[in-house]
């Protein structure tokens, strides 16, 4: 019995988990709060309470289209809106670091002129002054300009990172969230025996490695033959992703891998702290 009543609320919890009913929920108490906290703090007995609120708060908008409409924006409106903020944001950085890389080309090219203007006032004198002179002004100000010029070019290239970082954020993204749909019960069979057939293959037993190496660091092991490899991108498990601008290549999961990779890393026992604790104080 015990065992029946843990069952009934790990279902429960596993599906009040579910968003889409999780913010269903949030929102119906939200809306529908008034004949809530009627029926927990009204003085009026059971009866007298259930009918004033079936009387005053039986509205089909309020007890479901509204909420429903509210939780079903959470899930597919909010997601979008958050990802734009974070394309903005991306945007505004570059185009700040663009307008400080611009103030300074300015910036050294006014003093540019001063040097320039300084060096003519310095021949004008000449006839005044030694010749000794007019060199070690030459090597100071050539100096300065050279010194400038390292930050010109430095900030040349801070600029051209950004810019790469912002196209490897991009291609990330697209990487990450193009997969991320959800499956439909045939989907999740077919893809069921589709994993039970693969794991009584020979390149599941490299999986493990692969399948962790490529969640944690978007790479093959060194040590992977690469007939392996190309089993699992013509299994439709792992893509290949060429960025030919920084010259690296990086792997994935595909949509089907991420599945197979659920079941694997599932399916999967876990010894507890205290039985790995028991093997090490084994004396053999």
């Amino acid at each position: 019995m015990k065992e029946f009543i843990n069952n009934i609320f790990k279902i429960s919890n596993e599906r009040l988990k579910n968003p889409l009913i999780y913010s269903f929920i949030i929102s119906w108490i939200v809306i529908n709060w008034k004949p809530i906290v009627t029926l927990i703090f009204s003085q009026k007995n059971i009866e007298e309470r259930v009918t004033y609120i079936s009387t005053n708060f039986s509205d089909n908008k309020e007890t479901i289209y509204y909420p429903l409409l509210i939780s079903l924006g959470y899930i597919l409106v909010l997601p979008y809106f958050m990802w734009l903020i974070e394309y903005l944001v991306s945007w505004a950085l570059s185009g700040r670091k663009e307008n400080l890389f611009n103030e300074k080309v300015f910036d050294l090219k006014g003093k540019q002129k001063i040097v320039e203007e300084e060096r003519k006032i310095e021949d004008s004198r000449a006839g005044k002054n030694t010749i000794s002179e007019l060199n070690t002004r030459i090597e100071s100000l050539t100096m300065i300009n050279s010194e400038k010029e390292k930050e010109l070019n430095s900030l040349k290239i801070d600029f051209n990172n950004l810019k790469k970082e912002k196209n490897q954020l991009e291609q990330y993204v697209t990487m990450e969230s193009s997969d991320e749909t959800e499956y439909s019960e045939e989907e999740k069979k077919i893809l069921n025996n589709e994993y039970e057939e693969f794991i009584r293959t020979e390149v599941s037993t490299y999986f493990d490695k692969i399948g962790t190496e490529i969640s944690q660091f978007k790479s093959i092991p060194n040590d992977t033959e690469p007939i392996i490899v190309q089993k699992l991108i013509y299994s439709g498990l792992i893509k290949k992703i060429e960025d030919n601008e920084n010259q690296k290549v990086y792997y994935v999961l595909s949509k089907k891998g991420k599945f197979f990779w659920k079941q694997y890393v599932l399916s999967k026992s876990i010894i507890t702290l205290e039985e790995r604790e028991k093997q090490d104080e084994l004396p053999f």
